[in-house]
This record gives structure tokens, sequence and C-alpha cells, in this order.
């Protein structure tokens, strides 16, 4: 056998990175001896200079040779897992098997990502399956894991459930020094409905020209607002905590994030503003469904943009002054082409800090934002509901 030939057979291993590892070495080692081969010449009158130059070359073979073991049986010492998800998983299936898989690559392990087969057809490998089930006895957002030789299966009630159940692997991961302390059997959900953290996006002086609570959205007033990186951090912070809500809290954001066929002159931001608020808030209701949560608006009532109020003489807000038709129908519009635009968000209303008495609370409150919101669900489509919450006081 030549010396290529049996190099080809030393170093020839077909698994994952070993076999790249591998492949790379053995250009290095043939380019190697393709030099020695041109350069032995027996009938050479310089065969004393071509024995140094053997020497030498033989030499870096040898550590090649060296390297190239201690690299084959480092990549081949790594205990392969396998992590596979349906053919049709969500978004939230697909974000939760991302974090597990970068734990388990930083833990040392080499891992296969597989989507679309989900059986279990090696028992040799570390396997685990991620999937949502109908089990209806598993609470909203609440899994199950169970463990039976090399498979592990994750199953989640729903996108969530899964995201909460590769949560709990993450940690028993980062707590036991990298080891697969896995469940045989595990079964946990969410006690608490909504869990969140409020952001506020309010400052503690007065914009010029605007009273209490009034804080169109823009890169001067919150320029962190616009840091797309924090809020990723800040989004991975929520979810590693299992929180399912972010609330951001302003008098009237809803000027500053949607145009109104109706009401053009409302918008309370310049059109370069404008867009980096529709970017920017589409960006952060993306990624924070993907995480299980929802992004929901909070807003003072009665609050009007300023350009509006302006345009029909009004003043922004005015404790003592009646509902009326065109403030209704303007606050209305608003919240149903809030929904509309960004899917994943809920409201928070706060009533009281401008309204008049404790009756005109629960008007405005169901004559007015329930039905912006179910305006703005007709038009995409929607039969669910997104969270509405009320904070009620006078």
């Amino acid at each position: 056998m030549s010396t290529n030939g049996y190099l080809l057979r030393l170093f020839t291993i077909n698994s994952g990175l070993a076999s790249v590892v591998s492949k790379i070495i053995i250009c290095k080692l043939l380019s190697k001896f393709t030099t020695l081969q041109y350069k032995v010449k027996p009938s050479s009158s310089f065969v004393e200079r071509e024995r140094v130059i053997i020497n030498r070359n033989m030499r870096n073979i040898r550590l090649f040779m060296f390297a190239a073991c201690t690299l084959l049986f480092a990549a081949c010492g790594k205990q392969t897992v396998k992590i596979i998800t349906p053919p049709d998983a969500s978004n939230r299936i697909l974000f939760g098997a991302e974090q597990l898989q970068t734990t388990l690559d930083k833990a040392g392990y080499q891992v296969v990502m597989q989507q679309g087969d989900t059986i279990f057809s090696n028992p040799d490998v570390r396997t685990i399956l991620l999937t949502e089930t109908n089990d209806t006895t598993l609470k909203k957002e609440g899994f199950q894991i169970t463990t039976v030789g090399n498979l592990t299966k994750v199953s989640g009630r729903d996108g969530s459930g899964v995201i909460y159940g590769c949560r709990e692997l993450i940690d028993r991961v980062s707590s036991s020094k990298g080891k697969l302390n896995l469940p045989e059997k595990l079964t946990d959900g969410p006690e608490m409905v909504l869990r969140g953290a409020c952001v506020g996006l309010q400052k503690m002086t007065y914009l010029p020209g605007h009273g209490v609570y009034e804080y169109p959205y823009t890169p001067e007033s919150f320029p962190w607002f616009y840091d797309k990186e924090q809020w990723i951090k800040y989004l991975d912070m929520l979810v590693a905590n299992r929180m399912n809500s972010l609330y951001l809290w302003n008098g009237h954001p809803f000027a500053s994030l949607v145009k109104l066929k109706d009401y053009p002159f409302a918008l309370e931001v310049d059109e370069e503003t404008f867009k980096k608020n529709e970017e920017m808030f589409s960006f952060l209701t993306e990624e924070a469904d993907k995480r299980g949560i929802f992004v929901i608006q909070m807003f003072y009532n009665i609050i009007l943009s300023k350009p509006f109020a302006e345009h029909y003489g009004l003043r922004t807000q005015d404790r003592n002054r009646p509902i009326t038709p065109l403030i209704a129908d303007y606050t209305r519009k608003s919240i149903a082409a809030f929904i509309e635009k960004y899917p994943n968000v809920g409201l928070l209303v706060c009533l009281g800090e401008a309204m008049c008495t404790v009756e005109d609370d629960v008007e405005w409150f169901t004559k007015t934002i329930i039905p912006g919101v179910k305006d703005g669900l007709q038009a995409l489509g929607r039969t669910d509901e997104p969270p509405l919450l009320l904070r009620a006081h006078d």
C-alpha cells in the first residue's frame, strides 16, 4: 500500500466535525508527501542536502500527525445530542430549541438539529424531542418532560409550554456543570396568568408645550427604546424568568405608532421618527412573540394627541370634560389601528387620570375601548382575545 493510501485509511472518519478536521489535515499531509516525492532523487549529486530536507520534513509530518490525532480524539470525544422539532414547529418551539442548542454547545456537546422527521431512530444517540400536545391536563403554558433511555420528550400544552420545558433543561444543564441531568418525569406550569415587568416611557419633567403624561416616542426623549441589541437581552432575561408580558407605560402612545385615515393630522411625530417607531415596535413585538411574551401598551384616559387637540381647539386632557362623539371616535379608531397593526399586543387601560366620574369611566371602557379592540381583531379576522387589563381608580 502507498503512503498516501495508508494516510487516507488512517484518517478517514465519517462523523461530523471529526470528518471535516480529518479532511483538512489529510490535505496538509498529502501536500508534504508530494513535496518529498519531488525532492528525493537517488541520482542527484546533492544527496546529503536532500537528506537534511527529508529529516526536517519528516519531523514536521510527525508534528502534523500528533496534532491530527489530538484534534480527532477531541472531536470524537464529544457526546452527540440530537434535538428534534416537528415539521410544522411554531416560532416558539424553534426558539426553545435554539436556546437549548446554545446551552448544550457551551457545555461541550455536539448538537445535531433535526426538523421534520420526529421518529426516534437511533437509540444510541441522546435525543430531545420537542412537541406541542393537546393534553388538557396540563396548565396553559405548562409542560411535561419524560425520559426513557436516551429519548427525552418535552411536551408543551402550547408553544410557551415548550419554551418553559426547554428552560427547565437549560437550568439543569447549567446548574450541573454541563451534565445531562434530565428528569425521568416532570410536570409543571405557571400559577399566575400574567407575569411581567414594566418599562416606563415617561420622564421626570414635562416636555415643552406638553402636560403631564404626554411623551411622544422619539429618539431624543427615549434613545434606549431604539436599541435592538439591548431589547434582545432584556427579552431573554424575561423568558429566563418565565415572564410572559412586558408593560410599556405611556400617556398616549397611539399618535406615535399609527396613522389614522380619518385623522391624518393627529400624528404626533415627524415622518422619519414615525417610520423608526413602526420598525422598532414591529421588531419588539415580533421578538417578544416568539418568546411567548405579550407587549402590553398602557395608556391614560382621556388624553388626546397635541396636533389633534389643536386642530379642533381642544385641550389634550380635561378632567371636567364630558365624553363627546368626536373624542370617542378618535380614540376607538386609534385603538383599532394599533391592534390591527401590531398583532401580539395587549392594552392596559388606566381610567381616572383625566376623566370626570365613575359613570364616565364605565361608559368609556365599554363603549369606546372594548369596541376599538374588537374592530382591530375583526380587521385581522381573529377570534382570539388579546390581554385587556383595567386599572381603575378615581
